[in-house]
């Protein structure tokens, strides 16, 4: 075993535990990678060694994004687990938590629901500078209100504050080199971030080669001086992953006599398309035999990218309404077509998932493939993209869409896929050129109650059937903060779903009989229906919000019925009525004129 490595670990072990001695509580960023692996049983083992001088608990954070690449998220569930058995046997003050994006932010919701453009190395760089507001809406944001209420309990029980310990490392690459020494970070001292966070990168000097040699000792437990809290089986695994990730030429060949390469391999979320033209890693990966079934997620994150710049695929209404009474007609969010063929894609792979996997289970049974411990654990589903939750949060958002043809859109993908067993494999789309993005105009709506007046949620049949449907409640309808009358809804602190009735809807009552009946209802009918149910509960204080975003698509829906358009007829219809920005901005000045005229009259 190479002492020089054990030296360092025991450096690393030394400087926390003076900080715990302090009455700090130390918090790992765990991601599940190499280096965050390192820093978290480090930290623990500090945490062990300083048993009398504990401040409540000590933390290990992850976060789930929702679309991270299945064999790394897999990875780092079990190692949580193993992590918790780990604190709990050894009576360690340490708890594990797992962070995810609000149910609206979430890939799934955000880009099919709500037309949300991907982000890419186009879209995503500002002031010269890449932007990742993914990253923002799905980790920093998520963790941030976490590590708000642990901070909270952690001072009440007397600690100092929170100090997170973070793998970084210098020799990452030299951006990273650049941007820790302009924090000053370094291996044996604490940080203070902008934001208020203390943080303290034990492994700041460490090189890749280390960090496996580190991953080395911990396969060899019996000649650690302390105990592990990860199996050598475990490292195995992660030591798989990233040769997976690396063309099978990471070399890193685990124990006292192996030989050691470096391994850069990085590993993002799968659907990740600000990583540019190619997901290198994804790529080597799926070209392994037991990660295979990965290729349809690459195949759906490249036709993400191809089709960014296709204009065709977009919805042309504008999403608010300016001060003269009009609505910006230009190319912005996804449009209806495309956003059900994105969740056709999604749905399918995620059949083909549980379809290969029950193949995998008959051949093991069969004796048609080895008995191995890889092959057993293929036999499990490997991924969800789409769970019932996240499909009646899509569908709530498609059943406010002008163009959608009836209620339960989004259910309805899910059944002609889970049901009928059609299949929508991903299509081969060359990618599109960078286009400019036209403004056409600006069409006229008022407050969406000129040509096809709407009343968004207002749920008539509820109104009347509610005192018998559920007699308990307070009111059969509410109100929004601008005071119109809707369906009746629930609120809590953020938009959600409730995950237990929501899956017992999609896979029990929504059969195919509900499907039939509901083709011929207005796709409205089902965002009412969500919110009575209380299956959907909107973000407090924000139901005017949803209301607006309701007699929008509402408005432009009962347009094309009134004038007998289709959604192509209508899009050109909207361009050719549109009024240029010039005048747009006339009719702003003059309407501003008109109003302080009436306030000196008055």
């Amino acid at each position: 075993m190479d002492a020089g490595i054990l030296v360092k670990m025991e450096v690393a072990i030394s400087v926390m535990q003076s900080y715990i001695a302090k009455d700090y509580v130390l918090s790992c960023a765990m991601s599940g990678g190499k280096d965050s692996s390192c820093v978290m049983v480090l930290m623990l083992e500090a945490i062990r060694r300083s048993a009398r001088h504990h401040r409540g608990s000590h933390y290990i954070l992850s976060a789930d994004t929702t679309i991270e690449n299945p064999a790394v998220a897999n990875h780092l569930h079990a190692v949580l687990e193993e992590v918790q058995f780990y604190a709990e046997s050894a009576g360690l003050p340490v708890e594990v938590h797992v962070t995810k994006p609000s149910l609206a932010s979430q890939f799934v919701v955000s880009t099919i629901g709500r037309g949300t453009l991907v982000r890419t190395p186009e879209n995503g760089v500002k002031d010269g500078k890449r932007i990742r507001a993914c990253s923002d809406d799905w980790k920093v944001r998520p963790q941030g209100r976490l590590r708000t209420l642990l901070a909270r309990e952690a001072s009440n029980k007397g600690a100092r504050e929170i100090l997170t310990i973070l793998g970084m490392r210098r020799s990452e690459s030299a951006s990273r080199d650049t941007a820790m020494a302009l924090r000053g970070e370094s291996a044996d001292s604490v940080i203070r971030h902008d934001s208020g966070a203390l943080t303290l990168s034990p492994l700041a000097d460490w090189s890749t080669d280390e960090i496996w040699s580190m991953l080395g000792a911990l396969m060899e437990p019996d000649c650690l001086p302390f105990p592990s809290p990860l199996a050598p089986a475990t490292i195995a695994r992660l030591s798989d992953v990233y040769r997976a990730g690396n063309g099978g030429t990471c070399g890193v060949v685990l124990g006292e006599s192996g030989a050691r390469a470096a391994c850069g391999s990085r590993f993002g979320c799968a659907l990740c398309c600000v990583s540019g033209d190619r997901d290198k890693s994804m790529e080597f990966m799926v070209q392994e035999t037991e990660h295979k079934h990965l290729q349809p997620l690459n195949d759906f994150r490249n036709y993400l990218l191809a089709i960014q710049w296709d204009l065709s695929r977009r919805d042309l209404v504008g999403r608010t309404i300016s001060e003269a009474g009009y609505t910006r007609i230009q190319a912005d969010t996804y449009g209806w077509h495309e956003r059900i063929s994105m969740l056709r894609m999604l749905c399918t792979i995620d059949a083909m998932e549980r379809d290969r996997a029950e193949e995998h289970e008959a051949n093991l049974a069969s004796g048609r493939i080895e008995d191995t411990e890889g092959n057993r654990s293929l036999c499990d589903v490997q991924f969800e993209f789409v769970t019932p939750q996240q499909l009646v949060a899509i569908d709530f958002f498609l059943s406010m869409h002008h163009y959608a043809p009836h209620a339960f859109p989004a259910l309805a993908v899910w059944h002609d896929v889970n049901v009928l067993g059609r299949r929508y494999p991903v299509p081969n789309v060359d990618p599109f050129p960078k286009v400019d993005v036209k403004l056409h105009g600006w069409y006229r709506v008022g407050h969406y109650d000129l040509e096809a007046p709407a009343d968004g949620l207002r749920d008539y049949s509820a109104e009347q059937w509610n005192r018998y449907l559920h007699p308990g409640r307070a009111s059969r309808y509410a109100r929004t903060t601008g005071g119109e009358q809707t369906a009746y809804f629930e609120e809590a602190s953020q938009f959600e779903v409730d995950a237990q009735a929501a899956c017992l809807f999609v896979t029990c009552t929504y059969d195919t009989r509900f499907m039939l009946e509901t083709q011929a209802r207005d796709a409205i009918e089902s965002a009412r229906f969500w919110l009575n149910e209380g299956i959907v509960r909107l973000p407090r204080g924000m139901a005017q919000r949803y209301q607006d975003m309701a007699k929008r698509g509402q408005y432009f829906s009962r347009l094309a019925l009134r004038h007998n358009l289709t959604p192509d007829e209508l899009d050109a219809y909207l361009i050719r009525s549109s009024v240029g920005d010039g005048e747009h901005d006339d009719l702003i000045v003059r309407n501003s004129a008109q109003a302080d005229l009436f306030a000196e009259t008055a």
